[in-house]
Protein backbone atom coordinates (compact mmCIF):
# COMPACT_ATOMS: atom_id res chain seq x y z
CA UNK A 1 0.00 0.00 0.00
CA UNK A 2 1.35 3.42 -0.96
CA UNK A 3 2.07 5.70 1.99
CA UNK A 4 -0.15 8.78 2.15
CA UNK A 5 1.80 12.04 2.15
CA UNK A 6 0.40 15.47 3.02
CA UNK A 7 2.40 18.65 2.34
CA UNK A 8 1.46 22.04 3.76
CA UNK A 9 3.10 25.06 2.16
CA UNK A 10 2.80 28.29 4.13
CA UNK A 11 4.34 31.74 4.29
CA UNK A 12 5.43 32.21 7.92
CA UNK A 13 6.35 30.25 11.02
CA UNK A 14 2.98 29.90 12.86
CA UNK A 15 0.80 29.73 9.72
CA UNK A 16 0.94 25.95 9.94
CA UNK A 17 -0.40 26.03 13.52
CA UNK A 18 -2.73 29.03 13.63
CA UNK A 19 -4.19 27.92 10.27
CA UNK A 20 -4.91 24.26 9.49
CA UNK A 21 -2.91 22.95 12.43
CA UNK A 22 -5.76 20.72 13.52
CA UNK A 23 -5.83 19.06 10.10
CA UNK A 24 -2.07 18.55 10.02
CA UNK A 25 -2.15 16.96 13.48
CA UNK A 26 -5.26 14.93 12.57
CA UNK A 27 -3.53 13.25 9.66
CA UNK A 28 -0.23 12.81 11.49
CA UNK A 29 -2.16 10.95 14.20
CA UNK A 30 -3.58 8.68 11.49
CA UNK A 31 -0.11 7.72 10.31
CA UNK A 32 0.08 10.01 7.29
CA UNK A 33 3.51 11.49 6.55
CA UNK A 34 2.92 15.21 7.08
CA UNK A 35 5.55 17.68 5.86
CA UNK A 36 5.55 21.48 6.02
CA UNK A 37 7.40 24.10 3.99
CA UNK A 38 7.69 27.65 5.38
CA UNK A 39 8.60 30.30 2.81
CA UNK A 40 9.89 33.16 5.00
CA UNK A 41 11.77 33.78 8.23
CA UNK A 42 8.96 35.68 9.98
CA UNK A 43 11.27 38.53 10.91
CA UNK A 44 8.64 41.20 10.24
CA UNK A 45 6.35 39.89 12.96
CA UNK A 46 5.78 41.86 16.13
CA UNK A 47 6.96 40.83 19.61
CA UNK A 48 4.90 41.54 22.71
CA UNK A 49 7.79 40.79 25.08
CA UNK A 50 11.28 41.98 24.13
CA UNK A 51 12.69 39.50 26.63
CA UNK A 52 12.00 36.81 24.07
CA UNK A 53 14.93 38.15 22.05
CA UNK A 54 17.38 37.81 24.94
CA UNK A 55 18.80 34.47 23.86
CA UNK A 56 18.62 35.11 20.10
CA UNK A 57 20.17 37.55 17.66
CA UNK A 58 16.93 38.25 15.83
CA UNK A 59 13.20 37.58 15.80
CA UNK A 60 13.82 35.22 12.87
CA UNK A 61 15.85 32.96 15.19
CA UNK A 62 13.14 33.10 17.84
CA UNK A 63 10.50 32.07 15.34
CA UNK A 64 12.65 29.27 13.92
CA UNK A 65 12.97 27.77 17.39
CA UNK A 66 9.23 28.17 17.95
CA UNK A 67 8.51 26.43 14.66
CA UNK A 68 10.62 23.44 15.67
CA UNK A 69 8.62 23.06 18.90
CA UNK A 70 5.33 23.45 17.04
CA UNK A 71 6.37 20.77 14.55
CA UNK A 72 6.88 18.31 17.39
CA UNK A 73 3.47 19.14 18.84
CA UNK A 74 1.76 18.58 15.48
CA UNK A 75 3.63 15.36 14.79
CA UNK A 76 5.20 16.58 11.54
CA UNK A 77 7.60 14.27 9.75
CA UNK A 78 9.71 17.20 8.51
CA UNK A 79 9.82 20.97 8.14
CA UNK A 80 11.61 22.85 5.35
CA UNK A 81 12.37 26.52 4.85
CA UNK A 82 12.71 28.65 1.72
CA UNK A 83 15.41 31.36 1.82
CA UNK A 84 13.18 34.44 1.88
CA UNK A 85 12.52 37.36 4.19
CA UNK A 86 9.13 38.12 5.67
CA UNK A 87 7.62 40.91 3.53
CA UNK A 88 5.40 42.34 6.26
CA UNK A 89 1.81 43.45 5.81
CA UNK A 90 0.63 45.44 2.79
CA UNK A 91 2.05 48.94 2.56
CA UNK A 92 4.77 48.51 5.18
CA UNK A 93 8.46 49.37 4.61
CA UNK A 94 9.38 45.67 4.85
CA UNK A 95 7.65 45.18 1.46
CA UNK A 96 10.61 46.90 -0.22
CA UNK A 97 13.43 44.81 1.25
CA UNK A 98 15.43 43.15 -1.52
CA UNK A 99 15.20 39.74 0.18
CA UNK A 100 11.46 39.98 0.86
CA UNK A 101 9.40 37.18 -0.65
CA UNK A 102 7.21 39.55 -2.66
CA UNK A 103 10.30 41.06 -4.29
CA UNK A 104 11.16 37.69 -5.86
CA UNK A 105 9.95 36.56 -9.27
CA UNK A 106 7.01 34.18 -9.04
CA UNK A 107 8.80 31.79 -11.41
CA UNK A 108 11.75 31.58 -9.02
CA UNK A 109 9.58 30.77 -6.01
CA UNK A 110 7.64 28.27 -8.12
CA UNK A 111 10.87 26.46 -8.98
CA UNK A 112 11.77 26.30 -5.26
CA UNK A 113 8.38 24.78 -4.41
CA UNK A 114 8.55 22.40 -7.38
CA UNK A 115 11.87 21.04 -6.12
CA UNK A 116 10.21 19.99 -2.87
CA UNK A 117 7.18 18.56 -4.63
CA UNK A 118 9.53 16.27 -6.56
CA UNK A 119 11.55 15.45 -3.44
CA UNK A 120 8.70 14.80 -0.98
CA UNK A 121 6.20 13.37 -3.52
CA UNK A 122 3.07 14.44 -1.63
CA UNK A 123 -0.31 12.98 -2.43
CA UNK A 124 -2.15 16.08 -1.20
CA UNK A 125 -0.97 19.70 -1.03
CA UNK A 126 -2.49 22.40 1.19
CA UNK A 127 -1.70 26.11 1.02
CA UNK A 128 -3.13 29.62 1.48
CA UNK A 129 -6.09 30.92 -0.50
CA UNK A 130 -5.60 33.51 -3.31
CA UNK A 131 -6.59 36.36 -0.96
CA UNK A 132 -3.89 35.40 1.50
CA UNK A 133 -6.33 34.61 4.29
CA UNK A 134 -6.27 38.10 5.78
CA UNK A 135 -4.59 39.86 2.87
CA UNK A 136 -0.95 39.19 3.68
CA UNK A 137 1.11 39.57 0.48
CA UNK A 138 3.40 36.67 1.41
CA UNK A 139 0.38 34.38 1.68
CA UNK A 140 -0.75 35.47 -1.77
CA UNK A 141 2.69 34.84 -3.27
CA UNK A 142 2.91 31.39 -1.69
CA UNK A 143 -0.52 30.54 -3.11
CA UNK A 144 0.55 31.67 -6.58
CA UNK A 145 3.81 29.71 -6.53
CA UNK A 146 2.32 26.58 -4.98
CA UNK A 147 -0.56 26.47 -7.44
CA UNK A 148 1.80 26.78 -10.41
CA UNK A 149 4.21 24.20 -9.00
CA UNK A 150 1.37 21.75 -8.29
CA UNK A 151 0.24 21.65 -11.91
CA UNK A 152 3.81 21.43 -13.16
CA UNK A 153 4.48 18.53 -10.78
CA UNK A 154 1.41 16.68 -12.03
CA UNK A 155 3.21 16.01 -15.31
CA UNK A 156 5.23 13.36 -13.46
CA UNK A 157 3.91 9.89 -12.76
CA UNK A 158 4.16 10.35 -8.98
CA UNK A 159 2.92 13.94 -8.99
CA UNK A 160 0.48 15.26 -6.36
CA UNK A 161 -3.16 14.29 -6.77
CA UNK A 162 -5.11 16.97 -4.92
CA UNK A 163 -4.63 20.68 -4.17
CA UNK A 164 -6.47 22.55 -1.41
CA UNK A 165 -6.67 26.15 -0.25
CA UNK A 166 -7.51 26.99 3.34
CA UNK A 167 -11.04 28.36 3.51
CA UNK A 168 -13.40 29.93 5.99
CA UNK A 169 -17.15 30.57 5.87
CA UNK A 170 -17.51 34.30 5.38
CA UNK A 171 -21.11 34.27 6.63
CA UNK A 172 -19.80 33.79 10.16
CA UNK A 173 -17.40 36.71 9.80
CA UNK A 174 -20.21 38.86 8.44
CA UNK A 175 -22.30 37.95 11.48
CA UNK A 176 -19.44 38.78 13.85
CA UNK A 177 -18.88 42.29 12.46
CA UNK A 178 -22.00 43.93 13.96
CA UNK A 179 -21.43 42.02 17.21
CA UNK A 180 -17.92 43.49 17.41
CA UNK A 181 -19.28 46.97 16.86
CA UNK A 182 -21.84 46.43 19.62
CA UNK A 183 -18.96 45.36 21.87
CA UNK A 184 -17.12 48.58 21.06
CA UNK A 185 -14.52 46.94 18.82
CA UNK A 186 -13.51 48.14 15.36
CA UNK A 187 -13.82 45.20 12.93
CA UNK A 188 -11.73 47.05 10.34
CA UNK A 189 -8.69 47.17 12.62
CA UNK A 190 -8.15 43.94 14.55
CA UNK A 191 -5.11 41.90 15.53
CA UNK A 192 -2.11 42.81 17.64
CA UNK A 193 -1.14 45.60 15.27
CA UNK A 194 -4.70 46.48 14.26
CA UNK A 195 -3.75 45.88 10.63
CA UNK A 196 -6.37 43.25 9.73
CA UNK A 197 -9.60 44.47 8.16
CA UNK A 198 -12.38 42.02 8.91
CA UNK A 199 -14.86 44.01 6.83
CA UNK A 200 -12.65 43.61 3.76
CA UNK A 201 -12.06 39.93 4.48
CA UNK A 202 -15.81 39.27 4.73
CA UNK A 203 -16.19 40.24 1.06
CA UNK A 204 -13.66 37.71 -0.24
CA UNK A 205 -15.26 34.56 -1.65
CA UNK A 206 -13.57 31.32 -0.56
CA UNK A 207 -16.02 28.51 -1.28
CA UNK A 208 -15.93 25.60 1.14
CA UNK A 209 -15.87 22.16 -0.45
CA UNK A 210 -14.26 20.19 2.35
CA UNK A 211 -14.76 20.20 6.12
CA UNK A 212 -12.65 18.16 8.53
CA UNK A 213 -13.67 17.28 12.05
CA UNK A 214 -10.46 18.01 13.97
CA UNK A 215 -11.80 17.99 17.53
CA UNK A 216 -9.61 15.05 18.51
CA UNK A 217 -6.53 16.93 17.28
CA UNK A 218 -7.29 20.24 19.03
CA UNK A 219 -4.96 19.56 22.00
CA UNK A 220 -2.06 19.14 19.55
CA UNK A 221 -3.07 22.29 17.67
CA UNK A 222 -3.27 24.23 20.93
CA UNK A 223 0.20 23.08 22.00
CA UNK A 224 1.59 24.00 18.59
CA UNK A 225 -0.06 27.43 18.68
CA UNK A 226 1.30 28.12 22.15
CA UNK A 227 4.76 27.06 20.93
CA UNK A 228 4.70 30.22 18.78
CA UNK A 229 4.79 32.24 21.99
CA UNK A 230 6.13 35.44 20.40
CA UNK A 231 3.05 35.65 18.16
CA UNK A 232 0.28 33.84 20.03
CA UNK A 233 -2.39 35.93 21.74
CA UNK A 234 -5.11 33.40 22.42
CA UNK A 235 -6.59 33.00 18.96
CA UNK A 236 -8.70 35.22 16.68
CA UNK A 237 -10.09 38.10 18.73
CA UNK A 238 -13.26 38.34 16.66
CA UNK A 239 -14.31 34.84 17.75
CA UNK A 240 -14.68 36.14 21.30
CA UNK A 241 -17.93 37.92 20.34
CA UNK A 242 -19.43 34.75 18.83
CA UNK A 243 -21.68 32.61 21.10
CA UNK A 244 -19.68 29.92 22.87
CA UNK A 245 -21.53 27.02 21.24
CA UNK A 246 -20.83 28.43 17.78
CA UNK A 247 -17.23 29.18 18.71
CA UNK A 248 -16.60 25.57 19.73
CA UNK A 249 -18.20 24.33 16.50
CA UNK A 250 -15.92 26.60 14.45
CA UNK A 251 -12.74 25.66 16.28
CA UNK A 252 -13.46 21.95 15.96
CA UNK A 253 -13.77 22.07 12.19
CA UNK A 254 -11.28 23.21 9.56
CA UNK A 255 -12.40 23.98 6.06
CA UNK A 256 -10.85 23.98 2.62
CA UNK A 257 -11.47 24.69 -1.04
CA UNK A 258 -10.50 21.78 -3.28
CA UNK A 259 -8.83 23.41 -6.27
CA UNK A 260 -8.06 20.18 -8.12
CA UNK A 261 -9.76 17.92 -8.92
CA UNK A 262 -13.38 19.06 -8.84
CA UNK A 263 -15.15 17.55 -5.83
CA UNK A 264 -18.73 17.87 -4.61
CA UNK A 265 -19.38 20.13 -1.64
CA UNK A 266 -19.57 18.16 1.59
CA UNK A 267 -16.28 16.28 1.29
CA UNK A 268 -14.98 15.13 4.69
CA UNK A 269 -11.47 13.88 3.94
CA UNK A 270 -8.55 15.44 2.04
CA UNK A 271 -7.65 11.97 0.76
CA UNK A 272 -11.18 11.11 -0.38
CA UNK A 273 -11.34 9.50 -3.79
CA UNK A 274 -7.69 8.45 -3.77
CA UNK A 275 -6.45 4.84 -3.65
CA UNK A 276 -6.30 3.59 -0.07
Amino acid sequence: MQQKVLLGIFAHPDDESFGPGGSLAHYAQQGVDVHVIIATDGIAGSVDDQGRLREHDSLAQVRSAELARAALALGLKSIWSLPYRDSGMRGTPENQHADALIQQEVDQVTREVLFYLHRLAPTVVVTHDPFGGYGHPDHVRVCEATTAAFFLARTRANGPQKLYYSAFPKDLIKAAIPLMRLAGKDPSAIGRNRDINLVEISRWVTPVTTTLDVRAALPAKQLASEAHASQYNGGPSWLSVVPEQVRHWVIGREQFTCVYPAVPAGERDLFAGLPS
